[in-house]
């Protein structure tokens, strides 16, 4: 027994790993909140540190950096591109997007929803609530995966890019989408016209 302060989620099936996310958070109480994956890659024991960082540094989101992957060289480097494709479109430019473990400020991930599969872009979700400096980066452990299988996939590249374009739309055009769809229909009347 580990005491009141411990909830139990159960969802009715697998809805993925953003839903799982965001009924976590949903559901947490804390000023700080720590998201990790459940397949033992990241080592629990770094997130000590990570919270006395997030408010020693009066940060509101603390990435975890896999700097020593143990992963494949082909996932590992196909992470990377991804990563600086994300960075440079969403303007908050970190090493490792797709690391799990994070730590929050409750009232700023509060401010987000999460949906689809964009967990991985929590990082430019959380730039729109704050300021990027108040974002950063803290190497973490990485252990090779001992138990179950991964999901990762080619397809899942595609779902990425079809994702970061969703991400970009709604950073650069959430307040004014007319200029958006405005440029494109400009842009097919000017051709239509020719």
């Amino acid at each position: 027994h580990y005491g009141n302060h411990v909830r139990v989620l159960s969802l009715q099936r697998n809805f993925g790993q953003t839903a799982a996310m965001q009924a976590g958070i949903d559901h947490a109480h804390g000023d700080v909140i720590c998201s990790l994956d459940g397949d033992l890659q990241n080592d629990p024991a770094d997130i000590p540190r990570m919270v006395q960082r997030l408010l020693q540094e009066n940060l509101d989101l603390l990435v975890g950096w896999r700097r020593s992957r143990q992963d494949g060289r082909l996932r590992s480097f196909v992470s990377r591109v991804a990563n600086s494709l994300i960075g440079w479109i969403t303007g908050v430019p970190l090493h490792d997007y797709g690391c799990s473990l994070k730590v929050y400020r409750g009232h700023v991930i509060r401010q987000i929803r999460l949906y689809g599969e964009m967990h991985r872009f929590i990082p430019a979700w959380v730039a729109v609530a704050t300021h990027p400096s108040r974002i950063a980066e803290e190497e973490v452990n990485h252990k090779a995966r001992e138990t179950g299988i991964s999901k990762y996939g080619f397809s899942r590249i595609w779902r990425v890019l079809i994702d970061l374009f969703a991400v970009y739309f709604f950073i650069r055009y959430r307040a004014r989408p007319g200029h958006f769809f405005g440029s494109i229909g400009l842009g097919m009347g000017l051709l239509g016209g020719l």
